[in-house]
């Protein structure tokens, strides 16, 4: 009866439930995110955690058989910082990711999750659960009282502890700039340090959120409103059992319109128009081919470098704004070309139809300065048939075919396909999923937990449909997948094609450090036993702070060096806190340093810059690194008989250091009058480089080679009238 009461409790009064007159905090499992590539950085995924496109994928069967016991087990058990003792009758929810391992730009199947199992802990704050084997799995346990506490890629035969601390509050109230009304239904998106979601809510009637329930630490806040411009992300340090307020006011931002045809000038229906790959805050067209897009241009207008336009039967298009181009109300028009058409069917080993194939058209290039690119997708259906009828003309394809259980397999389309309408691949047989296991440790012989593995390869066949022609590039999306070990260190891949497979596990920013193994894979089998061994160094810790003292959260810090030296970086977490790995005894003494814009991404009103640079060895605990004030320098780019450069762009390196892209402490470029300015940290020389300045078409048509740039070197950083001039 005991154990009923605090069930009852958590469905009617737990951190779930909504407090008056508040939205309702919909929050999902953790949700791994991809940094990396791709998406428009910065903005929310919207919506709610998706189980899937269909029943097909959300009821999908299991990859494997649940075991009862041994390495088919997970166990764990829930412990409550706040009592300093087990937690029993906590809940413990398991879920799985659909398509963990790869990065989907597909929002709807990246999301897709499964539920696996819910179980309740013992007297002693213990569970232990029957799960599949070899499959990434995402845990959260919840207690009243308490903050909840995820894990993502856990594995059979994990055994897990889950610590519930005093659980962290976050609110706020999102309005307008203009008149200060209320922004209603925004999402407010929250991650922890490594990108996994742990709070999700749309604001209410009065522009509010609420989350009870968050764990103390660094939260990144993401908000996607309706009709406003995204602010930048907020990084927020939130305290066990402290309330903590945000309260943000929201630009109105631009207004985008304008009408998709075809192209013959005809207008298209029901087109959709959004931002990047995914097709975020998309809108259709009407019957006239119009759409309205409102709220855009915020978060430095990030959302605005890859707005896209598709349509059932067409090849989708992209444009970019930039500064120059965008005003209040800008109008912007899409014109749709027809598509090419792929078919085929997908049957098993035994000639049968598999329904419920993932299948995807996928391709990318850059044609005529513009880089297109295309993931279309759809499900097989109870024929093992499948029609992608959105196909790009001027893009080369690759096809996608996963299932659980099958081995994903990858096919390059024809050499021909520039010169056909539709392709049809006939019957693709979908083989049993092979597995490789191993386990991933330091130099000291001990496991790695919660660190990146890699495994690339694709089938043997990759090239079934082109025997004669070179193999497409750049199709990693394809042929790359990610996890991440568990607790023990161990990895396991699984639903793998045959063939000659590589797993990788390097050391973030010394691509030069890694372990891996190449494992050669037959056809449906199983390889355990990969060891990986890395190199991580010894730790460099220390903590950022602002000119006052306080702790500068969401700050990179990175090892300074030259073309060839390692990029090591990591940012500043809780109370300003950061910790380094790769640097080794035999590097000796290394220069760290703050990239600038990182802190200022999400305080663009702070006037804060660079820390000074800061010698230090491995192995170092103390190390403080302290932004400073930014300070203007101002200047003028001449030709070469004293005329203004307009549009050329200024980059600013810290004085005497290499000139390598990724150590540009900031650039401007020069205006009609060849005026620049940067913002620089005080006491901080410089040397000024510009860029190779835009021929004109008389100069382009001459072969004009264009001027070396200009330099000028260990400058002031609140220098005024600094004069680059190009030579003759």
């Amino acid at each position: 009866m005991a154990l009923l009461a605090v069930v009852g409790w958590l469905v009617t009064r737990g951190p779930g439930a909504p407090a008056p007159g508040l939205a309702t905090p919909e929050q999902g499992p953790t949700e791994p995110r991809a940094s990396g590539t791709e998406e428009v950085r910065g903005l929310a995924l919207g919506g709610e955690v998706s189980e899937g496109r269909t029943a097909a994928v959300s009821e999908v069967e299991e990859p494997r058989a649940l075991a009862t016991g041994g390495d088919g087990a997970l166990r764990g058990r829930v412990v409550s910082d706040a009592l300093g003792s087990p937690l029993p009758g906590a809940t413990v929810t398991i879920t799985r990711r659909v398509h963990s391992e790869f990065r989907l730009p597909d929002t709807e199947e990246r999301d897709a999750r499964q539920p696996v199992v819910t179980a309740v802990t013992d007297d002693e704050g213990r569970f232990e659960v029957a799960v599949p084997t070899a499959v990434p799995l995402d845990v959260e346990a919840s207690a009243s009282d308490h903050a909840s506490a995820r894990r993502d890629h856990l594995f059979a035969g994990d055994d897990v502890e889950l610590r519930l601390g005093a659980a962290a509050v976050l609110e706020g109230v999102l309005t307008r700039a203009s008149d200060g009304s209320p922004v209603v239904g925004a999402l407010v998106l929250g991650r922890d340090s490594r990108r996994v979601e742990q709070c999700r809510a749309h604001t209410d009637a009065g522009g509010r959120f609420l989350f009870e329930d968050l764990q103390a630490g660094l939260l990144s806040v993401e908000i996607t409103p309706l009709d406003a411009a995204p602010p930048p992300s907020k990084s927020v340090e939130l305290r066990a059992g402290v309330h903590t307020r945000l309260d943000l006011a929201l630009e109105a931002g631009v207004r985008i319109h304008g009408i998709v045809s075809d192209s013959l000038g005809r207008p298209i229906v029901g087109a959709e128009v959004g931002l990047g790959a995914s097709f975020l805050r998309s809108v259709l067209t009407d019957v006239q081919g119009r759409y309205e897009m409102s709220g855009l241009g915020g978060a430095r207008r990030r959302d605005l470098d890859d707005l896209r336009a598709r349509a059932g039967g067409y090849g989708n298009e992209r444009m970019r704004l930039g500064e120059a181009e965008l005003a209040g109300d800008t109008r912007l028009d899409f014109v749709l070309h027809p598509a090419r058409i792929a078919t085929g069917r997908v049957v098993d080993a035994e000639g049968a139809p598999i329904e419920g194939v993932y299948v995807a058209g996928v391709g990318s290039k850059s044609v005529e300065g513009v880089s297109r690119s295309d993931w279309e997708s759809t499900l097989t259906g109870s024929d093992g048939r499948f029609e992608l009828t959105s196909l790009h003309v001027m893009i080369d394809h690759q096809l996608f075919l996963r299932k659980d259980g099958y081995g994903t397999r990858v096919y390059d389309f024809p050499a021909d396909e520039g010169d056909r309408e539709r392709i049809d691949h006939g019957d693709l047989v979908l083989l049993s999923g092979g597995r490789i296991e191993g386990t991933l440790r330091a130099q000291t012989g001990t496991p790695l937990p919660d660190h990146l593995v890699k495994l690339r390869g694709a089938n043997e066949d990759l090239g079934r449909f082109r025997p004669e022609a070179e193999p497409l590039k750049g199709t990693w999306v394809t042929a790359v997948r990610h996890s991440r070990t568990d607790t023990q260190g161990r990895f396991h891949f699984t639903d793998l094609p045959g063939g000659e497979l590589k797993v990788t596990a390097s050391v973030r920013g010394r691509p030069g450090s890694k372990a891996e193994a190449t494992v050669e894979l037959p056809e449906g089998g199983q390889v355990e036993g990969v060891e990986l061994t890395l190199d991580l160094g010894d730790p460099i810790t220390g903590v950022v702070l602002t000119p006052d003292g306080l702790p500068a959260i969401g700050v990179f810090v990175q090892v300074a060096g030259g073309e060839e030296a390692p990029r090591i970086r990591a940012p500043s977490g809780g109370g300003g806190r950061f910790e380094l790995l790769g640097v080794t005894e035999d590097m000796g003494a290394v220069e760290l340093f703050t990239i600038m814009a990182s802190y200022n991404w999400r305080n663009p009103r702070a006037p804060l810059g660079a820390s000074r640079a800061v010698t230090a060895f491995a192995g170092d605990d103390d190390v403080v690194l302290q932004l400073r004030e930014l300070v203007s320098l101002t200047g003028r780019v001449e030709g070469a008989e004293g005329q203004p450069a307009a549009g050329v762009q200024v980059l600013a390196y810290l004085a005497g250091t290499p000139r390598v892209p990724p150590a540009v402490l900031t650039r401007a470029t020069s205006d009609e009058k060849g005026a620049f300015r940067l913002d620089l940290p005080e006491e901080c020389p410089v040397d000024l480089v510009t860029a190779t300045p835009k021929l004109d078409a008389d100069a382009e048509a001459a072969e004009q080679a264009p001027p070396e740039p200009a330099v000028r070197e260990f400058v002031a950083s609140d220098a005024q009238g600094v004069v680059l001039r190009f030579d003759e």
